[in-house]
């Protein structure tokens, strides 16, 4: 007997994968609601968790039937033809979620093919198979913890101060934190003012600095902090004195503060791709991802897969504070891919 369990949003899910891995005749033993994650995880949306089973016999045969690859392709196109509309409605799905990338496309053609699948379907378990198959050893993905001095650096508009103010949440209500913050964005004032009734809210202290000779004893009045967040002047990748002024701050900073880039999903790739070359002047370790709800396509979300850039460290998807961001998890990637098949 084989048994699985499989951890799903609903039952229909379940019985996708279920059929997937283990064919038609699989039965269902059990079901029940829990929430996956951590203990702390209380606001977590429940999960449902079915167990599925399957005897040895029946599951040879399946296995013996998926070898038969040419039966299926067969299939696969007596489909087509009978059912057009329904592939054409499935294909604009790929192009949505794959942003028109010819790359990452002849990647999931390949992995569909490889695979044998049955089904022109795109499930939430293909998706995530797709990507631990293919991108899970990617730079993308890789943890990247954040240090005692960290520094916000990025164009004008990515949404850099609200993300800090998320952030600084984050840290301070779920990590304990004791949280301070630094601006250095006086060009906009309408900024400083923000970052300060952020810090207000939270009941944490929120320096301004006006040059960079001025840092180190800004810094020393939030000595009593184990996390410093450092908001920075916006700068276009063509504005050369600007990033020069931001170098001119970071260089009065220790060295071993870790940089964040912000960009937005909003932008195109060309746009970011520029930005980020321009921005290595700045040693950024990692990416932040902002405006993720506001994108009409995933592409730059590949295009960063694809070349295997720096780690993203969050998504945010959203002004609101401090709720909508998230870490840059396979789970929470998938959350939104999801939504975009499912929801179209």
């Amino acid at each position: 007997m084989i048994i699985k369990k499989y951890v799903v949003n609903d039952m229909k899910e379940a019985l996708v994968r279920a059929k997937y891995e283990l064919g038609k005749d699989a039965i269902i033993i059990s079901q029940k609601t829990v929430r996956p994650g951590k203990w702390y995880n209380i606001f977590r949306k429940r999960m449902l968790e079915v167990t599925i089973a399957l005897e040895d016999k029946i599951h040879e045969k399946n296995l013996k039937d998926k070898e038969d690859f040419n039966s299926i392709l067969m299939e696969r196109k007596k489909r087509e033809t009978f059912q057009p509309e329904a592939k054409k409605a499935e294909n604009e799905k790929i192009e949505r979620i794959f942003g028109g990338n010819p790359k990452v496309k002849k990647r999931w053609e390949d992995y569909f093919h490889l695979n044998h699948l049955e089904t022109d379907e795109i499930t939430l378990p293909l998706i995530r198979d797709f990507i631990e198959k293919n991108y899970m050893d990617n730079a993308y993905t890789k943890e990247q913890n954040f240090g005692k001095i960290n520094v916000l650096v990025g164009p004008t508009g990515v949404g850099k101060t609200t993300t800090i103010a998320k952030i600084a949440s984050k840290a301070l209500l779920e990590d304990d934190k004791k949280v301070g913050l630094i601006t250095i964005d006086t060009y906009r004032i309408a900024a400083v003012e923000q970052l300060k009734k952020y810090a207000k809210i939270l009941g944490i202290k929120c320096v301004t600095v006006s040059e960079p000779k001025e840092i180190r004893r800004k810094l020393a009045t939030l000595k009593d902090c184990d996390f410093i967040l450092v908001d920075t002047i916006g700068a276009s990748p063509k504005d050369e004195d600007r990033i020069e002024d931001i170098k001119a701050y970071l260089n009065e900073l220790p060295e071993d503060r870790h940089t964040y880039l912000a960009i937005s999903m909003s932008s195109d790739v060309d746009t970011n791709n520029r930005i980020m070359k321009k921005y290595k002047e700045l040693s950024y370790n990692a990416v932040i991802l902002t405006k993720f709800d506001e994108v009409e396509n995933y592409n730059n979300f590949w295009n960063m897969m694809e070349n295997n850039v720096l780690p993203v460290q969050y998504f945010c998807h959203g002004q609101t504070v401090p709720e909508d961001i998230m870490e840059s998890s396979l789970d929470n990637v998938l959350d939104f891919l999801w939504k975009e098949l499912k929801y179209d």
